[in-house]
């Protein structure tokens, strides 16, 4: 699967929500990233249009019982 914020290939060692991935290389980076810090902009936009994309879909379907949103 590709990763949610770098877009890369993800192996087994990943974090996996929502039918979407994050390798461990992101992963450890949001884990010690501030605010402050470059590069916050681009993990904050890549969880931002992850959510409208699901927002969208959900609006756009009727869910059924146990379907992902």
């Amino acid at each position: 699967m590709e990763c949610l914020i770098c877009r890369g290939e993800s192996d087994h060692n990943c974090l996996a929500f929502c039918g979407a991935v994050i390798c461990g290389a992101c992963e450890a980076r949001l884990m010690e990233q501030t605010a402050d810090e470059p590069g916050y902009e681009i993990h904050l936009q890549a969880f931002r249009l992850f959510w409208q994309k699901k927002l969208l879909a959900l609006r756009d379907r009727h869910l059924g019982n146990g379907d992902w949103v």
